[in-house]
């Protein structure tokens, strides 16, 4: 089954990335029904779409009985009614994870039918649609999905690691049934390949238009941890050979990543305080050189995939000074730059995302007012103080999320869980730092 995007909803979604500026949206239903944010609940693509995956816990079960699944368009309005997915029959039901691209929605949910066994259910939904229509189910036995991505016009993507030595599994869907399916075992003697990851490259040279690629690590407990690249054709699954970069013995794995030009990016610790950031073309791309080497790094913090093609590395210096450094893509890994901006904002337990332009975003939950709030600040290109903001009345213990804008306006989408004047427990769902 193959999809095409109708022409009027190709027309909308220019229309709302061109007029894209910053705005405030609240998800919330009632008082008896308190609406949260799941854990990897939010996604936008490139059109400006964004995604918002939430439940309700009701207190007189005590569980999830219901997942929501919200879309938000670029100027913050709810283009079409939420889908909603209960949880009768099942035992047990959590929302997983949400995935956007080009209008197309990947939806995972884990359901248990018995304190005993479970599975994972995926469902993609189409543009200018809310309700899945129908799930593929794979069991939790035998391995468990680790990703999941959205492929959009060619459906969806998930990332099982398999038991027992057996390595890890693509299933490839767009119905119920698998459109194909793929095993691999990258690691010598039965390992377990761990950091597993995987990316949807539209436009790669290999073997086809479009290209799947896994990544992960293999660790026999004897050498450094080996990253590896494993390259599917996303329509038929026909594989490539694996990749595998050169790394030297007294190396150790901090972080890998792909970034949104489809390069995989692993930074490795050396002796010392330095670090060696390893790279893997994108498909179709020749090597990309030889590894760069950082000083001054003495904490990896995260990868962060930028709202463009350029991927952002966080971390500290020896005195805890939060600094980044970006690697853009087939080209060079800039020095790390002191983030200075955050100076006037004494503490720490910052996370980040990074956007357009080598812009990034800092936010943090506070809980030294009478309601805990959630600081949000700009840094620009040099790390310097841009802009500042909060979303106040967080609900105590909420972890904030942030994703990069993808369209040309830039800026992120940030959510958080949060209690408005009335009692209802709902999200905020705001897009900030981006150009009007």
């Amino acid at each position: 089954m193959r999809w095409t995007l109708p022409v009027a909803i190709v027309a909308a979604l220019v229309s709302a990335q061109a007029g894209a500026a910053d705005w405030t949206r609240f998800l919330g239903s009632n008082p008896y029904f308190p609406n949260q944010l799941a854990d990897r609940g939010l996604a936008v693509d490139a059109g400006g779409l964004v995604a918002v995956q939430a439940y309700n816990r009701l207190t007189w079960s005590g569980q999830i009985e219901f997942v929501h699944e919200y879309s938000v368009a670029a100027d913050g309005t709810i283009p079409w009614i939420w889908g909603v997915v209960g949880k009768s029959p099942s035992y047990a039901m959590t929302p997983r994870a949400v995935d956007q691209r080009d209008g197309y929605r990947l939806v995972w949910i884990a359901r248990a039918d018995d304190p005993a066994s479970g599975r994972d259910e995926f469902s993609v939904v189409l543009p200018n649609g809310a309700q899945p229509q129908w799930w593929l189910s794979e069991p939790q036995a035998g391995g468990h999905a680790v990703d999941a991505v959205s492929g959009g016009a060619d459906g969806g993507f998930v990332l099982r690691a398999l038991d027992a030595g057996a390595g890890f599994e693509v299933v490839a869907f767009d119905s119920p049934s698998p459109r194909w399916r793929a095993t691999v075992q990258p690691c010598a003697g039965g390992a377990a390949p761990a950091n597993l990851q995987i990316d949807f490259a539209p436009l790669g040279a290999w073997p086809a238009i479009h290209t799947l690629s896994v990544a992960g690590s293999c660790d026999d407990g004897l050498n450094p941890p080996q990253v590896f690249v494993q390259r599917f054709d996303s329509l038929t699954g026909d594989q490539a050979v694996t990749e595998w970069p050169n790394v030297v013995p007294d190396r150790q794995l901090a972080r890998l990543a792909f970034s949104p030009a489809h390069e995989l990016v692993a930074v490795y610790s050396m002796p010392g305080s330095l670090k060696e950031v390893q790279r893997v073309p994108p498909p179709g791309q020749s090597f990309t050189g030889p590894p760069a080497l950082l000083f001054g790094l003495d904490q990896i913090i995260a990868l962060a995939p930028a709202g463009a093609d350029t991927l952002a590395i966080l971390g500290s210096d020896a005195s805890g000074t939060p600094v980044s450094s970006t690697v853009w893509p087939q080209g060079a890994v800039s020095w790390p730059m002191p983030l200075n901006g955050l100076a006037g904002f004494p503490g720490g337990a910052w996370s980040f995302a990074a956007g357009r332009n080598e812009k990034l975003l800092a936010l943090r939950v506070e809980n030294d007012s009478p309601a805990p709030l959630l600081r949000l600040v700009g840094l620009d290109a040099y790390g310097q103080l841009e802009w500042t903001d909060t979303i106040p009345d967080v609900l105590p213990g909420a972890a904030p999320q942030a994703v990069p804008a993808k369209d040309a306006a830039g800026g992120f989408i940030v959510a958080i869980d949060t209690l408005d004047a009335g009692g209802t427990t709902g999200i905020v769902v705001r897009r900030v730092g981006s150009a009007p």
